[in-house]
C-alpha cells in the first residue's frame, strides 16, 4: 500500500498539471515547411496527438484520427511528431495518409503536456482550456466520447 501511494504521489510530481488548464505553448514545423501554433486555433476545439513513427500504436491509431477529423470540420486536429526525424516522419506520412497537418516540434515541448511515451491525445476545448487527455491507441467510441467534451 505504502508504494502504491509513493508511486501515485511521485507519479503526480512527474506530470504537469494539465487538465483544467490553458494549454502549454507549441507548435510544429509541417513538411511544407510553414508553422502551425496550436494557440492560433483558438476559437475551435483541438485534438492534440502525440505520435512518433517509430511508435506502433500511432500508426493504428491514424485510421481513428483521421476518419474522426473528417466526420468533425469544426474541430481542429493537429499531429505532433516527437523523438523523430524529418525523414522517418516523411516516410510515415507517405504511408499513413491523414486529413489534416502534422510535423516535427518546434516550439514548446512533448514533456509540457505530461506526455512520456506516444500515443498521447490532448482535447482542448476552443477557450484554450487542456480538457482531457488519453494515453494508447483510440478506437472511435472513445475519441467520440473525448469528442463530446471539447465539441
Amino acid at each position: 500500500m505504502l508504494s502504491l501511494a509513493w508511486g501515485l504521489q511521485h507519479a503526480a510530481m512527474q506530470r504537469p498539471a494539465l487538465i483544467g488548464n490553458a494549454a502549454p505553448r507549441l507548435a510544429i514545423q509541417q513538411s511544407d515547411g510553414s508553422t502551425l501554433q496550436v494557440s492560433d486555433l483558438r476559437g475551435k476545439p483541438v485534438v492534440l496527438d502525440f505520435w512518433a513513427s517509430w511508435c506502433v500504436s500511432c500508426a493504428l491509431d491514424l485510421p481513428v484520427l483521421a476518419s474522426a477529423a473528417s466526420s468533425h470540420p469544426g474541430v481542429a486536429f493537429v499531429g505532433a511528431a516527437m523523438q523523430d526525424t524529418a525523414g522517418s516522419l516523411h516516410a510515415f506520412e507517405q504511408r499513413h495518409p491523414h486529413p489534416y497537418p502534422v510535423g516535427q516540434i518546434v516550439d514548446g515541448d512533448y514533456q509540457s503536456y505530461g506526455v512520456v511515451a506516444p500515443p498521447v491525445t490532448v482535447f482542448i476545448d476552443s477557450s484554450g482550456m487542456v480538457v482531457a487527455s488519453f494515453e494508447g491507441p483510440l478506437d472511435t467510441p472513445t475519441i467520440d466520447h473525448y469528442l463530446g467534451l471539447i465539441a
